[in-house]
């Protein structure tokens, strides 16, 4: 069961995201490129228990280390 719930999640955060965001994270065919000015954010979602919907949002990604 939580396999399957775990599955699902996944496959919710990969239709949200309109990219690909690779190597391991995402992979949209339909969408083959990174679009970081859009997509550089986490994806959080809500799962209604009763109706099993997912509610998913965009929250802020704050680095701790600077990237160069």
């Amino acid at each position: 069961k939580h396999r399957h719930r775990t599955s699902e999640c996944v496959v919710q955060h990969t239709l949200f995201r309109e990219e690909t965001r690779w190597p391991g994270y995402y992979y949209r065919g339909d969408k083959m490129k990174l679009d970081d000015e859009n997509w550089h954010v986490l994806t959080t979602s809500h799962r209604d228990r009763v109706t099993g919907e997912y509610k998913m949002e965009k929250q802020p990604l704050y680095h701790l280390i600077d990237e160069k």
